[in-house]
């Protein structure tokens, strides 16, 4: 009995630390048996999402082709539609996604590509390939779909930085409006009302005007920046003063950049989970006062961006917990859907769908927890709801005097194991200095058994 007891306990304790989710609802997840795993242990790639007459739908590319699932009103999920790529099997690393109208389009970065047209009116009923053509490109990265033009801007298309095609006249039938190759390469953009913002890898971030897409015009670009790496992918604020973007790099943070004046530039915070010291963020998306982000093996991080220098981190699930491997876990998200659910595509599993907690409310103040409080002295402070660097602990007994300090690094973990089991009974205040700028405390009560 004693046994069981002790396991119960030691169960519970690195549960409540493990904390792997926080503030969402998992409502439900879809796998399929069939997608054949790559090189990097990978069935699935990216994802979006749609509504078509009242009904919602996730899109998710997989190393055989493109997945329609039916994201039902029960939260039932289910595939309603599949279609096969026109490059398909285990050397499938990457396909992309958007919607259009009651159409899906997709590319693929692996020959032999084509851009695919996908007829979803007659959704849940049935979707058609209706449209495969490599006239313009045969592989690319990614899409975006400027809806206030019904420009379709392709993203690192075979033997272009980029290319722009006109979806407006006739949906079926994309037509091309110019090639653009103002960067070396495009990797990813997020358009609106002609204004690109353009991620170009080492390159850096750039932004073009293309009302005329035959003679676009430079508007800005961080080609140097904090913590730069791979850039990435990134999303406009609502209000459009500011811009969150990744750089795909293990251990580089995402940044939110003042853009209110596109020739000057500014990044004022960098963010991340930091739960790992080679911890990779992927992909973002902005709805509201919240950035939500696929966080490769962290899985849905979200962020209030509220006040821009100081994003928070307020909600997270994580997705694949069998280890931090690099290139494993979240590669897609969506959080753009009426019904407010929110998807993530994981390389390994599948398409997950998520809601926010009811009770959940933003911004939210992050908080120090402490476990075994009160307790015999053996204590772990946690800091999982912080983003810092450097730390200095710091523990006060009631007369004020300081009883035990010291400094660590984040890198090491987020979790400040303490041993003050050499001290009195009584109370105790535990201050934590992150980055040596924010104080945070805590009370703790020290009881010997």
């Amino acid at each position: 009995m004693k046994y069981w007891i002790l396991v119960t306990f030691i169960f519970l304790q690195t549960s409540s630390f493990a904390q792997l989710s926080k503030g969402v609802r998992l409502l439900s997840q879809w796998d399929s048996p069939y997608p054949v795993q790559n090189g990097s242990s990978a069935k699935y790639n990216d994802c979006w999402a749609f509504e078509w007459k009242g009904e919602e739908y996730a899109v998710i590319g997989s190393t055989i082709g493109t997945h329609i699932i039916h994201l039902a009103k029960d939260n039932e999920t289910y595939e309603v539609a599949f279609i096969q790529g026109s490059s398909y099997g285990n050397y499938i690393v990457h396909r992309d996604f958007e919607f259009y109208n009651g159409y899906v389009y997709g590319v693929c970065d692996q020959e032999p590509g084509s851009l695919q047209v996908i007829d979803c009116r007659n959704l849940p009923e049935s979707a058609e390939l209706v449209t495969q053509t490599n006239e313009f490109f045969s592989t690319a990265h990614n899409l975006y779909l400027d809806l206030f033009t019904q420009k379709l801007y392709v993203s690192g298309p075979s033997g272009n930085a980029m290319s722009i095609l006109d979806v407006g006249t006739d949906p079926e039938n994309p037509s091309l409006l110019s090639h653009f190759n103002g960067v070396q390469y495009v990797h990813d953009c997020f358009v609106q009302r002609d204004t690109a913002y353009l991620h170009a890898g080492s390159e850096g971030f750039f932004i073009f005007n293309f009302q005329d897409t035959n003679n676009p015009m430079a508007l800005g670009a961080l080609t140097s920046y904090p913590e730069q790496g791979y850039n990435h992918s990134g999303w406009l604020s609502a209000d459009g003063m500011h811009y969150v973007f990744t750089d795909e790099t293990p251990g580089m943070r995402m940044k939110i950049v003042d853009v209110s004046d596109l020739s000057d530039m500014d990044v004022v915070d960098l963010f991340w989970s930091g739960s790992d010291p080679q911890t990779m963020v992927h992909n973002v998306m902005i709805k509201g006062n919240l950035a939500y982000v696929s966080h490769y093996f962290d899985g849905l991080e979200i962020y209030n961006i509220s006040d821009p220098e100081n994003v928070i981190r307020v909600a997270w699930y994580d997705t694949y917990t069998k280890d931090n491997s690099s290139g494993r876990g979240a590669w897609g998200i969506h959080a753009l859907l009426p019904s407010g659910k929110i998807i993530i595509s994981d390389r390994q599993t599948g398409l997950y769908v998520f809601t926010l907690e009811s009770n959940t409310f933003y911004p939210k103040t992050p908080e120090i927890s402490i476990g075994s409080n009160p307790g015999n002295g053996q204590i772990i402070v946690n800091l999982v709801e912080f983003d810092f660097r450097n730390a200095v602990h710091r523990v006060y007994n009631s007369q004020g005097k300081i009883v035990d300090e010291g400094e660590w690094n984040r890198e090491s973990s987020k979790y400040l194991p303490l041993d003050l089991t050499n001290l009195e009974d009584g109370h105790y205040t535990i201050e934590i200095v992150l980055d040596a700028t924010r104080v945070e405390t805590a009370k703790y009560i020290k009881i010997t058994p």
